[in-house]
């Protein structure tokens, strides 16, 4: 055989016992197996941070528990207003109801009937709220020594054609009130919400609660706040009170709330 050929042959065997061979074989089984390890726990590192790397919290977004929770606190929050307007007590007197036919109208219009309508709708929509309402005719009982967060006697004005008289809206409150910054606040928040809704001008009136008209203001707790309204003229503003009566309602009960509002607010 040729020396050469040998030679060549030769060097394409493996040198080195079997032992060696299979040290060599394990090594790569066992870099291999290192490789995948790695592999996994990387794997597992990498999930493990996205866990607990929360965007939500990086952004501050709420999650659909802490929706639900606010949601939750919302109406929970909305039921203890509602509760709190249960325990507001508002008198509404309607001016000469069961007592007197007050104006009457060359076309039989009676103000008595127009003042019991307002007034009645005006406890309907503070009732709506949750609010204590108490409708009082021109002369009950239950108004001597009536205590109140709030008293709204409504009355109308004069049915007069010739000369007719102003259009506009009346406030009036005693001058011997006890507490007569409150009494203002409710005449302000009173006037100023009827002439938003019923776009009438306004004149104020200080009421003698010694003229026997205007006993309302002697009969109630000295502490109740308590306003009187004429709503407009019989005459002149009767486009309003006969077709538009439901601005009148709205201005009444807003500036009520008007005033209960601010009072509660103040009294925190």
């Amino acid at each position: 055989m040729d020396t050469n050929r040998e030679n060549n042959l030769s060097a394409n065997i493996p040198t080195g016992n079997i032992q060696d061979q299979d040290d060599v074989v394990k090594k790569e089984d066992f870099t291999i197996y290192r490789g995948i390890q790695s592999v996994v726990a990387i794997a597992i590192l990498t999930a493990t941070l996205l866990t607990l790397w929360n965007p939500r919290k990086v952004f501050m977004t709420p999650n659909i528990y802490d929706l639900f929770q606010s949601e939750a606190t919302l109406d929970a929050y909305d039921n203890n207003l509602i509760a709190d307007n249960s325990r507001i007590r508002i008198g509404i007197l309607a001016g000469h109801w069961q007592n007197h036919t007050g104006e009457v109208c060359a076309d039989g219009v009676i103000e008595a009937d127009i003042n019991h309508a307002i007034a009645n709708r005006v406890k309907l929509e503070l009732e709506e709220r949750n609010f204590q309402v108490n409708l009082f005719p021109e002369f009950d009982l239950d108004l001597l020594n009536y205590e109140a967060d709030v008293l709204v006697a409504i009355y109308s004005g004069s049915c007069l054609q010739s000369p007719p008289p102003p259009s506009g809206f009346k406030i009036g409150t005693s001058v011997t009130s006890e507490n007569p910054e409150e009494v203002n606040n409710l005449a302000v928040c009173l006037a100023e919400n009827y002439q938003k809704y019923t776009q009438l001008s306004f004149t104020y009136e200080l009421i003698n609660p010694d003229h026997t008209s205007y006993h309302i203001f002697r009969d109630i707790h000295a502490d109740t706040p308590a306003v009187l309204i004429e709503i407009g003229k019989l005459s002149t503003d009767r486009d309003l009170i006969a077709n538009r009566s439901s601005s009148i309602t709205e201005g009444i009960t807003a500036g009520i709330i008007c005033f209960v509002e601010n009072t509660a607010g103040n009294n925190e």
